[in-house]
């Protein structure tokens, strides 16, 4: 597809019926703006798949951790008014909070950054400040400001100290100084009852136990209410396309001044030390061919979207979608209609999901009989993976991960790392690690918290490992699980790492439940996931 002599509404139009018919997008809304205003609104598929309803203009979505984004502009607004020092220890607001761990004290800016320390977080508390006293005496084994490991709970506190600095709450505080100013009319800073008007149905994978195919079916996510600081904000494409407009205009929509010209430098401002991250103050900032980038993905149960901004280049794109929240295609697409739109030819074969990245390197025989797949090219970056005389296809799941379709082989994910990787497999030229006896924790897992809702614990190569299939606020790594002197499990390799699991009692060799930092998972009925 070429642009030239397209209009822009004509291509990213074609572009996101491309993503639709090879991806499980029920509904999406997309504004392409400039610092002038709206240069593009498209709109494609459903609000409500079972009624068609179709996606409009008026149609609101969860936009998810860009939310993030509004509560680092909030604070910067609530600086400039003299309400928040950002360098402030976090506890100056909320006395309660006394995590252990770092000789500094964990700030306002830590906080911002990612760099508090503390854990990433599963939402298994619905109440705000619930969530956040249940961090109270937190251990943390990372110097606040050293290491980068995004956390929801540290954005749950953010909203707490907005509550406190402002005696209002956060809704009210956040669309009084932003939503109202920025003429985001059909926005809200909360998702209640009373505030879904028009909010398109949000979907979720109908297995969550297996990695989905691109034609995997979807179900209804259902609703629940959402008012904390990580993801409390709902919006139309074209309001969230008014937010990009002011991040355009540093800080300024149409004349009207929302945050200080200075702040707002520093809320965009990596510092120079960062070598882990490229997150400033509740915003990505990247350089993208010469050219500086906004960017913020946000995943909801039952919907994904991205806000992507280029400062020098003058244009912003808002992608909203009903797609399952964890779908980091539409981080891709957003990002190619935003270079589209700005002069880059249209290439729709980036969404293909049989395009394997690097396709070649996987390709040979993994594994030694009787335990042994053939992995083929195809053609055009395409992968089939052969195993009993059965092939099925390989997918780019969009993580670094593989999916495939083949029956005996769609319970795990794939990966390679010298070896072929699935589930507890080790797949090689030689033979696989010598056999151990099983472990008690081995199994699968199951919470009722839709945003982490299941997991297996394998044992691959003697280690441990922590294996999620979906889930909006699941890792997609295979964290190891590493023992520890005190008994439990830390999630993953590196040291400064918050996570930890603690294992329940074991009956007949197998641990009945697990409690993975505050939430609690039991064994499932079904011991494994099925293929």
């Amino acid at each position: 597809m070429d642009t030239q002599g397209m209009d822009t509404q004509g291509v990213v139009s074609g572009l996101a019926e491309r993503l639709r018919a090879w991806w499980p997008v029920p509904g999406i809304a997309i504004s392409v703006v400039d610092r002038a205003g709206e240069s593009a609104f498209v709109s494609a598929g459903f609000a409500n798949a079972e009624t068609r309803v179709p996606v409009s203009r008026r149609t609101r979505f969860e936009i998810g951790s860009i939310s993030k984004t509004f509560t680092a502009v909030l604070f910067g607004v609530l600086a400039d008014e003299g309400k928040v020092d950002l360098d402030a220890p976090a506890a100056d607001h909320l006395p309660w909070f006394a995590p252990s761990g770092g000789f500094r004290p964990i700030t306002v800016r830590h906080l911002l950054r990612h760099t508090s320390g503390l854990v990433a977080g599963a939402d298994a508390l619905p109440d705000a400040t619930a969530r956040g006293y249940a961090l109270r005496d937190a251990r943390t084994w990372a110097e606040p400001g050293e290491l980068f490991h995004y956390s929801n709970e540290g954005y749950n506190l953010l909203g707490l100290i907005v509550e406190q600095v402002t005696g209002e709450s956060l809704a009210d505080a956040m669309t009084g100084r932003l939503l109202r100013p920025l003429g985001m009319r059909d926005s809200a800073a909360r998702i209640t009852h009373e505030d879904v008007a028009e909010l398109a149905t949000g979907y979720r994978f109908q297995r969550d136990d297996r990695p989905p195919p691109p034609s995997a079916p979807l179900a209804p996510a259902g609703f629940f209410e959402y008012a904390s600081a990580d993801g409390n904000v709902l919006a139309t494409a074209s309001d969230l396309g008014l937010f990009a407009r002011m991040l355009l205009g540093r800080g300024t929509l149409d004349g009207t001044r929302i945050i200080e010209s200075e702040r707002f430098r520093q809320i965009v401002a990596v510092p120079a030390d960062s070598a882990s991250s490229t997150y400033a103050l509740g915003v990505d900032v990247e350089v993208v061919d010469g050219h500086t980038w906004l960017t913020h993905a946000g995943g909801m149960v039952g919907y994904r979207s991205y806000l992507a901004v280029d400062t020098d280049g003058g244009h912003g794109v808002a992608v909203l979608t009903n797609a399952p929240g964890e779908c980091p295609v539409i981080d891709r697409f957003a990002r190619h209609v935003l270079a589209v739109v700005q002069g880059a030819p249209a290439d729709p074969t980036l969404f293909d999901p049989e395009r394997i990245p690097d396709a070649q390197r996987h390709v040979g025989v993994h594994g030694t009989a009787p335990r042994q797949i053939r992995v083929e090219a195809t053609g055009d970056d395409r992968l089939s993976l052969t195993s009993d005389g059965v092939t099925g296809r390989l997918y780019d799941s969009g993580d670094g991960r593989l999916v495939c379709d083949h029956p005996g082989w769609s319970a795990y994910h794939h990966s390679l790392d010298g070896r072929w990787l699935y589930g507890p497999e080790s797949l090689g030229p030689g033979p696989s690690a010598p056999a151990t006896p099983p472990h008690a924790l081995a199994g699968h897992y199951r919470s009722y918290t839709p945003w982490y809702p299941c997991f297996s614990i394998v044992q691959r190569a003697g280690r441990l490992h922590m294996i999620a299939a979906t889930g909006v606020e699941a890792p997609c790594d295979e964290p190891e699980l590493i023992p520890l002197d005190d008994g439990t499990f830390r999630v993953g390799a590196d040291p400064r790492l918050p996570e930890r699991l603690t294992s329940g009692p074991a009956l007949d060799g197998a641990v009945l439940w697990v409690d993975l930092d505050g939430c609690r998972y039991t064994r499932s009925f079904r011991d494994q996931p099925e293929p």
